[in-house]
């Protein structure tokens, strides 16, 4: 607890979030680079306003920096802070977890310029030196860097992507794995030197302490990862025990390696890593023991179906055993990992990694001799690329696993009976039931609401907006939010991964209100990655490869008891801009829910002329909240329950107004906006109104967050 209040306590101040601020900075780790923009971690020089790790983003940098570097820049940077969606990635978290103490972004100005170059120790030297060096590997220079000194900022969103549908993301980091290796291969290189050479003393201690001492330097060149960490651990409990000429307990090593982690940095033990890296080596250790058979002769002359039917037990014991966390953590499972990693695996472990660490001993000897090496190490991790991609492309390995968390009890039992497989014994009555449950597990659908009722989710998507409005078999899309200066769109790192997480592989209407950037930024990258039945949109959208039609007033549907009603704009209006927004009543019985996109006064005032518009038991604010909507007439209209504006968190424009809030205080509604609560999900019925209402952000609040009112 003392480790979480320090942490939350250095965080930026509040009266610095927001301000423009002139410092020196260097940059701590290697660069991101990701369209036009570049990530970095930096640490401030002697400037206190400053945390000590702090990410920011520069957008359009006139070079790329590098680590090392000593630059004096103009910041503008928040506290931690992310979107808040259910079932997703929680940015606020993850930075906890990273130490990241703000976050931010450099301003371009005529000020920024770089002072030093490459200040750099040993060790960052060494590392930037290699990564430089590995790019003679050519398309397997990110794996390489990744495997040789850690620096995994060469890798995309779409190559973790690939890795994690196929189980194998562990090899592309030096992990427990590489460690291990690493001190394998030195100790029996030690032990051949010994004996070559004929030196003097215990071979196998002094093997012994070469082989934690490459450990040792290895974990250092990865920067200390969580699982390398924990490797470097259990070697040297492992090594003490050898030289203190004591029989190790592979059980008792691993529980004092995860007291120790928790003990020195409490933080790291909610890392996905620390959870991963123990329970593996915990698993495989009860693989040991349970399957593990003593045969006849020589290791080497066991029959060779023998091993594999136990490389083959053991990939399915990893995959079975890990399901649980995988599943919480990750919310999908890697069917098809035990086939990625039995191909894998061998390739990395007799070729990748030792040609890896040979290339990095020979550099300093022979520049010639390390390129060789260098090379060849690059044509294992093409041919490891090639049986990942195989295995990415089959349509088998994208199980993602729906509406399944943490804190769906429901589901919770049987998302730990898939470990049953592996802890009870193997005569246990009823052990199979295991793939029962990831049978269960993966045709799960989360509950769809009864005849003549919806589920609506206004989803945290910053300053934006998007709503998706589900019926017992019906899907509606109401914007999809804005689309991101370095690539991506809000569509896909939070509407469609919801989607997933809601079990929808489909959407029946598509709605964009109107042609902002902030409400169809996303819509391309929707019609790309899902099934859409028609797409409807207040503005022409460009060419979004599909057909669109305009949203006309008068336009109704019916689904599963539910009315849907279009009541802006009026046909063949030629309206552009805030005031051509597509405007959708739907009604369950006479309870309303009123979806106003962007619309402002002119806008209003039509919809006041018109009969149709009537009271909603809840509203989408107009415009966000802005002063050119929402006016008194209109808010007497509609008088609604609840009331919520779709906004980012210490939004530029100050969005939604005090004065627009209190108008809709005024008439009775509650006032709620997604900055504040994240996601804002409830039920609307046709008997039961306004139900189920849930603010994700305050049902998911931890020490760390910053409350609402940051």
């Amino acid at each position: 607890m003392q480790a979480t209040n320090v942490l939350v306590e250095s965080r930026l101040e509040p009266r610095f979030a927001g301000d423009s601020m002139l410092t020196t900075i260097r940059v701590a780790d290697f660069p991101r680079m990701t369209g036009t923009t570049v990530s970095m971690l930096i640490e401030a020089i002697d400037d206190i306003r400053i945390p000590p790790r702090t990410r920011v983003s520069w957008f359009d940098a006139p070079e790329l920096p590098e680590i090392g570097d000593i630059w004096e820049l103009e910041l503008r940077l928040r506290r931690p802070r992310g979107t808040s969606n259910p079932g997703l990635f929680s940015l606020e978290n993850w930075m906890f977890r990273e130490k990241l103490l703000a976050s931010g972004y450099v301003v371009n100005s005529h000020r920024n310029r770089r002072l030093a170059r490459s200040e750099l120790g040993r060790v960052d030297e060494y590392r930037r030196d290699f990564v430089r060096r590995a790019d003679a590997g050519g398309a397997a220079q990110p794996v390489l860097a990744a495997v040789g000194v850690g620096a995994r900022h060469l890798l995309t969103r779409a190559d973790w992507d690939r890795y994690a549908k196929t189980g194998t993301s562990h090899l592309m980091a030096i992990s427990g794995l590489h460690i291990g290796l690493a001190a394998a291969f030195a100790y029996m290189f030690f032990v051949f030197l010994s004996g070559a050479f004929r030196l003097r003393g215990n071979h196998l201690d002094q093997a012994t302490l070469a082989g934690l001492a490459m450990a040792a330097t290895y974990t250092g060149l990865s920067g200390f990862a969580v699982p390398s960490q924990r490797a470097l651990l259990m070697l040297v409990l492992a090594g003490v025990a050898m030289l203190a000429r004591r029989r190790p307990a592979p059980a008792r090593i691993v529980a004092l390696a995860a007291a120790a982690m928790f003990i020195v940095d409490p933080v790291a033990s909610m890392t996905p890593g620390f959870r991963l890296s123990f329970a593996a080596v915990a698993l495989l250790l009860a693989f040991a023991c349970a399957y593990s058979r003593p045969h006849p002769g020589p290791v080497y002359l066991c029959k060779p179906v023998a091993v594999v039917r136990q490389l083959v037990r053991m990939q399915l014991v990893l995959l079975f055993g890990l399901a649980p966390l995988t599943i919480l953590i990750f919310q999908r499972l890697a069917l098809l990992g035990p086939v990625a990693n039995l191909m894998t695996v061998p390739i990395f472990s007799l070729f990748t990694v030792p040609l890896t660490l040979a290339s990095m001993v020979a550099e300093p000897i022979s520049a010639a001799t390390g390129a060789a090496l260098t090379q060849l190490a690059a044509a294992s991790v093409l041919l490891v690329e090639s049986v990942i991609a195989r295995v990415a492309a089959h349509p088998y390995a994208d199980t993602a696993v729906a509406g399944v968390n943490g804190f769906d009890s429901r589901m919770m039992c049987v998302i730990f009976l898939p470990a049953a497989w592996i802890l009870l014994p193997r005569a246990w009555p009823g052990r199979g039931i295991a793939v029962l449950a990831v049978l269960v597990l993966l045709l799960h659908q989360p509950a769809t609401p009864p005849h003549g009722c919806v589920d609506a989710h206004v989803l945290d998507v910053g300053q934006g907006q998007a709503i998706v409005v589900q019926s017992r078999r019906h899907t509606l899309v109401f914007d999809t939010g804005a689309s991101y200066r370095d690539g991506g769109s809000a569509a896909e790192q939070l509407v469609l991964p919801f989607l997933r997480y809601r079990g929808i592989d489909s959407i029946d209407w598509l709605i964009a209100s109107h042609a902002d950037d902030d409400h169809a930024g996303g819509v391309p990258a929707i019609v790309q990655a899902i099934g859409i039945g028609q797409i409807l949109a207040g503005e022409p959208l460009g060419n979004p490869g599909r057909k669109i039609l305009d949203c006309r007033a008068g336009q109704t549907w019916d689904a599963d008891g539910v009315r849907f009603e279009m009541l802006h704009p009026p046909p063949a209006a030629g309206l552009i801009g805030n005031n051509a927004s597509c405007v959708l009543a739907i009604a369950a019985g006479r309870h309303h829910l009123l979806l106003t996109g962007d619309i402002e006064f002119a806008a209003e005032e039509r919809l006041l002329a018109d009969d149709s518009l009537r009271a909603a038991s809840v509203v989408l604010i107009p415009h966000h909240g802005s002063l050119t909507s929402s006016s008194p007439p209109f808010v007497n209209r509609v008088r609604p329950d609840l009331a919520i504006a779709s906004v980012g968190h210490a939004n530029r424009w100050g969005f939604p107004k005090e004065r627009v809030t209190r108008r809709w205080e005024g008439v009775g509604a509650r006032v709620l906006d997604t900055a504040g609560s994240g996601a804002i999900s409830f039920r609307l019925c046709a008997g039961d109104g306004v139900s189920r209402l849930s603010q994700e952000r305050l049902r998911r609040q931890r020490i760390w967050h910053d409350t609402p009112e940051h």
